[in-house]
């Protein structure tokens, strides 16, 4: 190659010290990180924060928030402190109770009380029903009570005398008597009986005392029609003796209320003169007219009448007086702070709570409302509930329920069988009113789902905190990391950092932010690495962590998760995966590629060739055609020929037939970053000038031959060194990378070593054409004003075959016979 040329490719190489970005270990003004203040803030993280505040702050309905991020930048402990700090001392919350319904059972009343309320109310009740239990049974054996009892009792069987009487001697004259009968049927019934001298007889015997000649037949008739005015009349005494009992047991119980109305009436004034809300009064209304209506169990009538110490020592709930309790749903005594729920397990019930059930013995279940038990949602009423989406999404029904909560701010609790219609539970509780602030915390994928295919969510989830996985490399942010890594070191008493551990650290943050300048943001990946560097340092004197230990951590971590990598370079080396890294070869060339196995990133090279022929086709895909290409490799395949295009088809028709393949490939490809090794392929199958197999390229290409820059370029160029140096470096080898990725360099220092020897060489080039004369030992070629391009170089030799092609598939000239074939036709 002319010493021109060598210039111009010389002019492509990177520098050595473009390789690597150091950190300068004299910015750490310390010996260790012990002598650091640990970080107490959040950082890199601004405009998630700021969101946050504001969804936190912001009280209009719907301002709910939807944390978004990669898992590891800290978006649970960062939200639970922005909350926190939000959080006011002295929040306006209040304690939930179900009650019973005293008019319908099935509909459970709710109570909302000041907080501290509810666990008052509960045991005041208790309280209560424990006093009238023993207090009652003893009201009735008192005098007072006796004798109006009495009273009532004397004045019922003076009326009933009256009644009887006056019958007796309405009927004694008509020569009858009241008696009893028994029926057929063994019941026994009042009754009319004439009386013949001076005997009752019935009815039916008057025939055979007529024909023993003790009554005429005139008195017989008589007695008969008399009978049945009489018959008729000691029915109506009957029900008249009914209705009697009816107003004597009236007044009885009235007599009883009467009594135990001063007793209750004082006893639920005493117990909860504490509790002025309207709502419970008119619940305790409720109840002192369900003790008054039903005092017989307070009393029963076949008990002993227990002592207060007896009702004291036996259970208070039992079945006949459950109706009585009160269950606390939310119980916010003890807090003083808005609430925050973390809910990590956000089942049905966990969120929304439940309605459980007994079973008896026959296997029938009952429940009523002391069964009714409080969800996270409830708990985080006034204040945060944060929950993870993963977790959330994967629980069925959770996020249609969740849904119509914070679209109604209205919670109902039902079973989660009810929710799907299974089984019913036979109670619906009075809805709760909420007000409680939704943070879910997921990825950017879903929260794009959601927005676009939900049709609510935008409605009430109005906040997205997007977490960036990176920040810009500054010293502020260097300083940040030294004092993160001496938080974490004092919490988990790890071996704290000498400055150069600390910019070890930080180079591999680097490393993994995929840029010079940046860094990632992953906290949890950086706690990691710094409990494993602990880990290895114990095995050295030094009374830090130094660099040599970080680079240990790195390395081992590597070893212990590369089985995958090691595999497909012995099988690289053995020639079952057939890579050339010598010689030269037309139509084939080696591509840089990224495998990820979930914990590891790293490079391989893979052989893509491309065969070209006549034909009008264009470029066969062949991993499309295979169905193992992904859609952005599609796209990239499709640039190509608007590429060839651009560059051939100007003033020629690009009348070809080129297919495309990744060798070996077996799993399916994506991504377009070897589009532009692609391009170089089929420019080598075209003009038959071979590629050289020593120079491994990776980029991706748009339709003007710009080469754009990739991911993963310190993987390729690792990936392809290890095995070329495994073959034995001899300064032909090297990798192509787009120039627009030499700020992402990171590469090892055994890279950076056998590069400045001269053993490796890194290219980084802009466009097509410069790679061109790295990779075929010959100019591109620039057109003239003509559009042609000069002799001896690449694009004039593919512009030539082109025309061939082309000339190849053009239709012949037929236009005589075509004529013929038209006049014979007209005759026919």
């Amino acid at each position: 190659m002319k010493s021109k040329d060598n210039l111009k490719l010389k002019k492509l190489i990177v520098s050595p010290d473009k390789l690597r970005w150091n950190c300068p270990e004299n910015i750490f003004k310390f010996q260790s990180t012990a002598e650091l203040e640990p970080l107490n803030k959040v950082v890199g993280q601004q405009r998630a924060i700021e969101a946050i505040k504001m969804g936190c702050e912001l009280k209009a309905k719907g301002y709910n928030i939807f944390v978004t991020g990669l898992s590891g930048t800290g978006r649970t402990s960062t939200v639970k402190q922005i909350v926190e700090n939000i959080s006011t001392t002295s929040p306006v919350t209040y304690d939930y109770c179900y009650v019973n319904n005293f008019d319908n059972a099935d509909y459970p009343k709710l109570l909302r009380l000041s907080r501290g309320k509810g666990r008052e109310l509960a045991k005041a009740m208790d309280d209560v029903i424990g006093f009238l239990r023993g207090r009652l049974p003893k009201l009735f054996e008192e005098e007072p009570y006796q004798l109006s009892r009495k009273k009532i009792i004397d004045e019922y069987q003076a009326r009933e005398r009256e009644v009887l009487n006056e019958f007796d001697k309405k009927i004694k004259p008509l020569g009858f008597i009241r008696g009893q009968l028994e029926n057929e049927q063994g019941f026994v019934q009042p009754e009319v009986f004439p009386l013949i001298d001076n005997e009752a007889v019935s009815i039916d015997s008057l025939d055979e005392l007529v024909e023993q000649g003790k009554l005429t037949r005139k008195r017989q008739i008589e007695l008969k029609e008399i009978w049945k005015t009489l018959h008729d009349e000691v029915f109506d005494l009957s029900r008249i003796g009914m209705k009697l009992i009816q107003e004597f047991r009236k007044e009885l119980l009235n007599n009883d209320k009467l009594s135990a109305e001063v007793v209750v009436n004082s006893t639920m004034q005493e117990f909860l003169k504490n509790f002025e809300h309207d709502d419970i009064l008119d619940y305790l209304e409720k109840v002192k007219l369900h003790i008054l209506d039903n005092l017989n169990i307070f009393v029963p009538a076949t008990s002993p009448v227990p002592s207060l110490a007896d009702i004291n020592s036996k259970d208070v709930n039992s079945d006949f007086f459950d109706v009585f309790k009160v269950n606390v749903l939310l119980d916010n005594s003890d807090s003083d702070k808005t609430p925050v729920i973390i809910e990590t397990t956000p089942t049905y019930n966990n969120l929304f709570g439940t309605i459980e059930k007994t079973y008896d013995q026959r296997g029938f279940w009952k429940t009523d409302f002391t069964k009714i038990k409080s969800g996270s949602i409830l708990r985080a009423d006034q204040g945060f509930l944060i929950v993870n989406a993963i977790d959330l999404f994967a629980e069925t029904g959770v996020w249609n329920a969740l849904k119509r909560v914070l679209l109604y701010d209205k919670l109902e609790i039902q079973t989660y069988d009810s929710y799907f219609q299974i089984s019913q539970s036979g109670l619906k509780p009075e809805p709760i009113q909420i007000n409680v602030k939704v943070i879910i915390i997921g990825g950017q994928t879903l929260y794009k789902w959601l927005y676009q295919y939900e049709k609510e969510f935008k409605k009430i989830f109005k906040i997205n905190a997007q977490f960036d996985y990176e920040s810009p490399r500054s010293e502020e942010m260097l300083q940040n990391y030294a004092k993160f890594i001496a938080k974490i070191s004092n919490e988990e008493n790890l071996i704290h950092c000498s400055p150069s551990g600390v910019a070890a650290v930080i180079e591999w943050a680097v490393e993994q932010a995929g840029s010079q300048n940046k860094l990632i943001l992953k906290f949890s990946d950086v706690s990691d690495l710094l409990r494993e560097s602990s880990y290895y340092s114990k095995e050295s004197e030094a009374p830090y962590i130094n660099r040599d230990d970080v680079n240990k951590a790195i390395v081992m971590y590597r070893k212990r998760n590369n089985l995958i990598d090691e595999k497909m370079h012995d099988e690289i080396m053995q020639g079952n995966i057939m890579i050339d890294t010598s010689g030269r070869k037309i139509g084939i060339i080696n591509a840089l590629t990224v495998y990820n196995n979930g914990l590891l990133s790293f490079g391989k090279p893979a052989r893509i060739s491309a065969n070209v022929s006549t034909g009008t086709t264009g470029i066969i895909n062949i991993e499309r055609e295979a169905d193992m290409s992904g859609k952005i490799h599609n796209k990239g395949v499709l640039i190509i020929t608007g590429y060839l295009r651009e560059k051939f088809a100007r003033n020629n028709t690009l009348s070809m037939t080129a297919s495309l393949a990744f060798e070996q490939n077996y799993g399916g490809i994506d991504g377009d970053s070897a589009s532009a090794a692609e391009i170089y392929a089929i420019l080598s199958s075209l003009t038959e000038v071979p590629i050289n197999q020593s120079i491994a390229i990776t980029g991706s290409v748009n339709q003007k031959g710009d080469i754009q820059p990739i991911g993963g370029v310190n993987e390729k160029i690792t990936g392809f060194f290890n095995i070329c140096k495994s073959r034995g470096l001899d300064g032909s080898h090297a990798c192509i990378i787009p120039l627009s990725n030499v700020n992402d360099l990171m590469l090892s220092k055994e890279i950076i070593d056998e590069c400045k020897d001269g053993n490796f060489n890194i290219y980084a080039i802009s466009n097509i054409d410069e790679g061109v004369d790295i990779l075929f030992d010959m100019p591109a070629g620039i057109t003239d004003e003509k559009g042609i391009y000069p002799e001896n170089t690449l694009y004039r030799l593919a512009s030539d075959k082109i025309k061939i092609l082309a000339d190849i598939v053009k239709p012949k000239k037929v236009t005589g016979i075509i004529k013929k074939k038209k006049n014979e036709k007209k005759e026919n």
